[in-house]
């Protein structure tokens, strides 16, 4: 069976690699191009249409290798396909209303539930399965529809994705799912090579909804009855197109907190965000094939591990998601004139939504932390004695916890600056929940049923699982900056407390334009040390042979209580090198 599956992706690869320069070559003869506009991305007049050879590699290889006189489900899956593909196909080339091309969408989801069956048959009760399923098709659709935002995004994904949901068929002996999965992994991957930056082709809506409604369908197909357990089963699908449908849910809520339509167009998806925060459009566009993996990678071991166990990690996957989504909320990106500066500043106003938000974060970390404590404690299973002590404490010790997080400001830092001193606050936060619950536990139940093992091991998780998300704005923020250098390439004359302070700000304002490269200090025992990363790399004496050697543009004095001498010194080297300079109240002033 994985020799029927290369050779569908084989096929598929072939005809989309042979196909699409000759739709290239077409729509620009005939004039379907894609040209530069306000709202859009792409800098560069770029010939659409490429869904066209995204849809023939597709069909042909599905009529080559697939029964599909004798499924019912698969002429569906082709009819349906078809339809969507000429919905999209007209709007590339008359155009249509956003409400016109949502009610086309509708309808033909209607007609593939409707008549051929498909729905997600895990759930028991039609009247709830059907309008589901509808929307499951509508919402996947206008997903890979918004993220064909950035060169070779929207393919990249629907290769990654198809690729697992294939893997995860052959595993549970879905074969015609994994065949489905492995043709449209062929598919994407030809297309990708002449859509990845920088694109020689667009799909259009006619390839991003056709790739967008063939992997809803074809997920929805990959779950079934056979599965026990109904969330693992409703989660698998949701984790494979985990990226897309994240990318969604961020656009509809940061436009929908500034009051723009999700239909205008924009570059505030993640993929925009990332590239303003200093990254290059390809490592931005596999930072996100990264995480649509990953999402995927965890979907496989659904029916590898335990399912409590799984849940747990897919849980800490989200959470980090969302933290991200936070994260990336914060980053200007609406500048008035091309080329402005992009900075980390807080664009949408939620300041009291965000709170509200931490305290769920938290609400879930002590859930995830409690159950994984019993897990780790048992050894991967938690005892059927054990579970209605769990379930019945769980209420309260999420009370006690949140509350001593709240007393002691938990919910009033902003952690993109944690220090130390917040630290120490979550210890004790986390320490005094933990000392309460076991109080709480001991008088209400007695401590009857209860591991003093799991209350121990669930103290020292909840540290590092607060820390930890806590920490996360800290590091992406410093990472980010890390990445977003500046042109002016500078050196920082003394490597005390000052300097320190200059180099901070350096890296959190990249209105500054610089580049730091290095600390000079005249203290012997500081040169070959490092502060953040940057090298101390010698005296004052060695500007003029670092300043040549480095193409520095600028020495940043950061010495505030220097004397009037050997400022003078300091600044007959600057001069002598070529070099320009400035004091510390020039940056900081």
């Amino acid at each position: 069976m994985p020799y029927a599956y290369l050779f569908s992706f084989l096929t598929a690869l072939g005809l989309a690699l042979a196909l699409t320069p000759i739709i290239r070559r077409l729509a620009l003869r005939w004039g379907y191009v894609d040209r530069p506009k306000e709202d859009r991305w792409h800098r560069e007049q770029t010939a659409i249409l490429g869904g066209v050879g995204i849809y023939l590699a597709f069909l042909l290889t599905t009529i080559l290798f697939l029964p599909i006189a004798q499924i019912p489900t698969l002429q569906g899956l082709v009819l349906g396909a078809s339809a969507i593909f000429l919905l999209g196909l007209w709007d590339d080339m008359r155009g249509m209303k956003p409400v016109h091309k949502l009610l086309g969408q509708g309808l033909i989801a209607i007609m593939m539930v409707v008549p051929y069956g498909i729905e997600i048959t895990a759930l028991p009760y039609q009247f709830i399965a059907i309008p589901l399923t509808i929307l499951w098709l509508v919402m996947i659709t206008n997903a890979f529809n918004l993220l064909d935002n950035i060169d070779g995004l929207c393919a990249g994904v629907v290769f990654i994705a198809s690729t697992i949901l294939s893997i995860h068929s052959y595993l549970n002996d879905l074969h015609l799912v994994g065949n489905l999965g492995a043709i449209l992994a062929g598919t994407s991957l030809g297309f990708l090579y002449y859509n990845f930056n920088p694109a020689r082709i667009f799909m259009g809506d006619c390839g991003s909804m056709l790739l967008g409604f063939i992997l809803a369908v074809v997920a929805i197909m990959g779950t079934g009855r056979h599965v026990s357990n109904l969330l693992v089963t409703l989660a698998i699908p949701v984790l494979i197109l985990g990226l897309p449908i994240f990318d969604t849910l961020f656009v509809t809520s940061s436009r929908q907190a500034r009051n723009q339509p999700i239909t205008q167009g924009g570059k505030d998806h993640t993929s925009h965000r990332l590239v303003f925060l200093g990254l290059s459009e390809r490592k931005a566009v596999l930072l996100l094939y990264f995480i649509a993996a990953l999402c995927g990678a965890i979907a496989l071991f659904y029916h590898r591990l335990d399912a409590i166990m799984v849940s747990v990690l897919g849980a800490l996957t989200l959470i980090i998601l969302f933290l991200f989504g936070l994260f990336l909320g914060e980053v200007e990106v609406h500048a008035d004139k091309k080329g402005d500066n992009h900075s980390l500043v807080p664009k949408i106003p939620w300041v009291y939504q965000r709170r509200f938000w931490e305290l769920l974060m938290d609400m879930v970390l002590i859930i995830i932390s409690f159950v994984s404590a019993y897990l780790i404690r048992f050894e991967g299973g938690i005892p059927p004695e054990f579970k209605p002590a769990l379930l019945k404490s769980l209420p309260l010790i999420i009370i006690l916890k949140l509350a001593s997080f709240y007393y002691f400001g938990l919910y009033r830092g902003l952690w993109r600056y944690i220090s130390i001193h917040d630290l120490v606050a979550i210890f004790k936060a986390v320490s005094l929940g933990s000392i309460l619950c076991v109080f709480s536990m001991t008088i209400i139940f007695r401590f009857e049923d209860y591991s003093r093992g799991v209350f121990v091991i669930d103290w020292l998780q909840m540290i590092i699982l607060v820390s930890a998300v806590r920490i996360l704005q800290r590091v992406w923020k410093e990472a980010f900056a890390a990445l977003s250098q500046g042109e002016k390439r500078v050196l920082i004359m003394g490597a005390g407390d000052a300097g320190e302070m200059v180099l901070r700000e350096i890296k959190n304002n990249r209105h500054l334009n610089y580049q730091p490269i290095g600390f000079l200090d005249d203290d012997p025992k500081k040169i070959g040390c490092r502060i953040h990363g940057l090298p101390v790399l010698g005296s004052r004496r060695d500007i003029p042979v670092f300043v040549p050697q480095k193409r520095i543009d600028e020495i940043l004095i950061a010495i505030p209580s220097v004397r009037e001498y050997d400022l003078e010194e300091i600044i007959g080297y600057c001069t002598k090198s070529g070099a320009g300079y400035r004091v510390i109240a020039g940056i900081i002033g």
